[in-house]
């Protein structure tokens, strides 16, 4: 049983809705307790008003095992106070938005955008008779004028589909201007599969990098950690991105709805086209084969070719697949950066810090990403792999009910539509997955309804 509770007028509230018994059963009686959620700026980004409450900010409360949600606003000294909650384990989300003017105003720097977003994230709040208020911090988000418009990680049919060989990336031109994809990153992210907190992680369950990359909590704020980074080619004005238009960068790009031959002339069908996409005419694709054979590896039996579609340049990849095969039991976070080949060159690499002698991971300052997606799996206990300041929440595929789906699905996150300004279309873009994605079935250069 799913219930929502709005605090409209005044954030104090008893959490009712539901019969006792529903929820715990019997006699088993929890009593709710009171809780404040406090919220401030991000001290690091904000030391100026890092300790002034922030007003006018959205929680959402959201229990864990339940799913029951409590959402209400700050009051004036940034405090949202709830009178009985239920004990459990939940997730706090916090929004806000200040025009150009208020933002000025209240954090003493000046902004070309009309409206900024700001988001927080903690996923992990325990609430019992033993705690009385939880802090979340707030931080803005890099508004860029590239943005990750589809995440198609969720492969179709396994069977009766392509099974993951039609996953893509779609990337967005949201601004009025051309902008070249010459040169473009997109980055994978590294992470802890599981939230269980040990000696090398956080309390979050994500790896405490700094027990590998040193720096102390820097290491954990101030960058991301890439198993894989690819490059679009391009001399530099090659590959324009129209205003409103987006690209496609495929897994292997053919039209996985016909049938076709491997690389070792073993034909493979298709029992139900209607499962998976066309790809053929995607602007690149990752062909690892070549790659491969350079560094003695047997490419993999699907990496089909097309030789009409230029190939992403490998720029950093530490993962034993031989294929760009988007893990959906890893959830890797993607995003999108912009970097000379000196700069990458320089990033330092380091190991996870389960595994200290172990493979080395791409150490990324965050100031380089233009837009990313965190993401996370069926059951939501994947940790956070960005930083609030690029994504405030997570993201994954729903089904038609509205649960969250499993793999092989034909289902895609995609962006959704804020408006059409003289036919160009503009996404929306709040810093904050949960809010800006929404489950379709895969379409390529489509749109969310």
């Amino acid at each position: 049983m799913k219930r929502l509770i709005l605090l409209l007028i005044v954030p104090v509230l008893t959490l009712v809705g539901c019969n006792r018994d529903d929820d715990f059963g019997g006699n088993n009686e929890i009593k709710p307790v009171p809780f404040t959620i406090n919220i401030k700026y991000d001290a690091s980004k904000y030391p100026s008003v890092a300790d002034k409450g922030v007003a006018n900010v959205t929680v959402i409360l959201k229990n864990t095992a339940t799913e029951d949600q409590i959402v209400g606003k700050t009051d004036a000294n940034g405090e949202l106070k709830l009178d009985a909650v239920l004990p459990g384990s939940y997730s706090v989300q916090a929004e806000l938005q200040l025009k150009q003017s208020e933002y000025e105003q209240q954090l003493g720097e000046e902004t070309s955008y009309e409206i900024v977003h700001f988001g927080g994230f903690d996923e992990k709040v325990t609430i019992n008779a033993n705690t009385s208020s939880k802090l979340v911090r707030i931080i803005s988000g890099n508004l860029g004028d590239l943005v990750i418009k589809q995440y198609y990680y969720a492969g179709s049919d396994n069977k009766l589909g392509a099974n993951f060989r039609d996953q893509f990336i779609e990337i967005h031109n949201n601004s009025d201007q051309t902008i070249y994809a010459d040169g473009l990153y997109l980055v994978f992210l590294e992470g802890n599969v599981n939230s269980n907190v040990t000696t090398y992680t956080l309390s979050n369950g994500q790896y405490d990098w700094s027990k590998t990359a040193g720096g102390g909590a820097s290491a954990n704020t101030d960058y991301v950690y890439s198993n894989i980074l690819i490059k679009i080619p391009g001399s530099g004005n090659q590959y324009p991105i129209l205003p409103g238009k987006s690209i496609i960068v495929a897994q292997t790009a053919i039209n996985h709805k016909m049938p076709f031959d491997d690389i070792n002339g073993t034909g493979i069908a298709i029992q139900e086209p209607d499962r998976t996409v066309d790809l053929s005419h995607a602007d690149f694709e990752t062909y690892m084969g070549d790659y491969n054979i350079s560094i003695g590896k047997k490419p993999f039996a699907w990496d089909i070719q097309n030789i009409m579609v230029p190939d992403m340049q490998v720029a950093y990849w530490s993962i034993a697949s031989n294929d760009l095969i988007l893990n959906v039991n890893s959830m890797l976070g993607l995003g999108i950066l912009r970097a000379t080949d000196a700069e990458v060159a320089s990033w330092q690499k380091v190991a996870a810090p389960k595994a200290p002698t172990g493979t080395l991971f791409l150490q990324i300052p965050k100031n380089y990403i233009i837009d990313g997606i965190d993401i996370t799996d069926k059951e939501q206990k994947v940790p956070k792999d960005f930083p609030a300041d690029i994504d405030a929440s997570r993201t994954f595929i729903v089904n038609l009910l509205g649960q969250a789906e499993g793999t092989f699905s034909g289902f895609s996150v995609i962006r959704k539509t804020k408006e059409i300004i003289s036919g160009r279309v503009v996404l929306q873009d709040t810093n904050n997955s949960a809010n800006d994605f929404v489950t379709i079935k895969a379409n390529p250069r489509g749109y969310a309804q």
